[in-house]
């Protein structure tokens, strides 16, 4: 996988800790497609653009006080990544604090995302950019 991809990796996963959307932009197609993995049922199935994953963000963000996205493990393909994901947040209303882990999959273009997806597992992840360990 070409550097360039491994640090839109990180630049993104960083945007999210920050709370910084324009840097998550920054590393997003203008025309990315983001696919959920309904574990959140609050969430639309798919987001496209920057403007689908402006919604994607609002939305993510609004039930918790506080979250944060830590990579665990990337396994890397040539245009694409699997991504091992510490899910840790606590909610807004009900103080309740989740911990899970979940698998990403990103697929890229340039040096940009052009399709995110989260999955339940990391081998859903693996297996949606055609991956192995």
């Amino acid at each position: 996988m070409p550097q360039e991809n491994v640090e839109a990796i990180r630049k993104s996963y960083a945007a999210w800790r920050e709370g910084d959307l324009g840097a998550l932009l920054q590393v997003c197609d203008p025309e990315v497609e983001l696919l959920t993995s309904g574990s959140f049922p609050d969430l639309a199935p798919s987001y496209r653009g920057h403007r689908g994953l402006r919604e994607f963000w609002e939305a993510m963000r609004a039930p918790w006080d506080w979250f944060h996205l830590d990579v665990k493990r990337i396994v890397e393909g040539e245009d694409c990544a699997a991504i091992v994901v510490a899910f840790r947040a606590r909610g807004k209303d009900s103080g309740v604090l989740t911990d899970m882990e979940q698998g990403h999959a990103m697929r890229f273009r340039d040096g940009r995302a052009v399709m995110v997806s989260t999955h339940t597992s990391f081998e859903e992840a693996l297996a949606a950019v055609g991956l192995r360990e």
